[in-house]
């Protein structure tokens, strides 16, 4: 259906673990032919996008994902500047797509950090891929901020969780934007978890003025998920796709609009069939 890939974009907001759910939603677009042509990402959403958007399908990065355990993700560190260092996240970007740059990708794709000393937005666009999906994921406190040319960034939801406005300058015509916020938390056992929640918790406060700017927003229904289990891959994917599915109708009606007229179309076949 989706004939001209210029017209959807993606936007994957952070989530930790529950990062899952948005490749049940990307599997639930693929199957309908609605493959985004612009992708942007945020923690642990920019992990999603990244693997997708360098040719992953969503069941191999499920299976990748699940691999991935919290403390084998990350090492204590004694910094002043946070509990842990994601260093390995670095690592695992490399060991399972290699040292790439963000502008080889197959798919246009942007991932969202925050300078921490200034408050601005930092969006990859180029560079190392490893270098920007630690930055993005450094939910401050908990990481220790990535050095980046002479900048400590952090995690991006603290300035843009959902990045759909990014998609807009990226060129994308529809927006589609999929939220993990869960309007709920798990009472936290450990430091860590307390830190997360906080976090999570400013952050869902802060999501709606963002999501306006979306033609469409996704919103699993992840109630009662932790954010740092990745046992529940299974059933997170499932609430993903349950999501992608019934959103599916809005989402085409709009590409649809959003596409080349029937005459467009026909125009551009007979150029191209000169040009052939």
């Amino acid at each position: 259906m989706n004939e001209n890939p210029h017209i959807l974009g993606l936007a994957l907001g952070g989530g930790a673990f529950r990062g899952t759910a948005h490749l049940g939603v990307i599997k639930a677009l693929e199957e309908e032919g609605l493959r985004p042509g612009f992708l942007c990402g945020t923690s642990a959403g920019a992990m999603a996008a990244a693997f997708y958007a360098f040719g992953m399908p969503p069941e191999e990065i499920r299976n990748v994902a699940r691999n991935l355990r919290w403390l084998k993700a990350t090492n204590f560190t004694f910094s002043k500047l946070g509990l842990l260092s994601n260093n390995e996240i670095g690592k695992f970007i490399e060991k399972y797509l290699g040292d790439v740059l963000i502008e080889d990708s197959p798919i246009p794709l942007a991932i969202v950090a925050a300078d921490i000393s200034s408050g601005e937005k930092v969006v990859f666009k180029t560079g190392s891929l490893s270098t920007a999906i630690m930055s993005s994921t450094c939910i401050p406190g908990v990481f220790m901020p990535a050095q980046v040319a002479g900048r400590m960034l952090v995690d991006g939801a603290i300035v843009e969780n959902v990045p759909v406005s990014i998609l807009r300058e990226m060129g994308a015509k529809v927006c589609v934007g999929v939220d993990l916020g869960s309007g709920g938390y798990r009472e936290p056992e450990t430091l860590v978890e307390v830190l997360l929640n906080a976090f999570s918790i400013a952050i869902d406060r802060t999501i709606h003025n963002m999501s306006e700017q979306a033609d469409v927003i996704i919103k699993p229904s992840l109630a009662g998920y932790s954010l740092t289990d990745s046992g529940n891959s299974i059933k997170l994917y499932a609430e993903g796709y349950r999501s992608g599915i019934m959103a599916l109708d809005e989402i085409k009606t709009l590409v649809e609009k959003a596409g080349p007229s029937s005459l467009e179309v026909l125009e551009q076949k007979f150029r191209s069939w000169l040009e052939s």
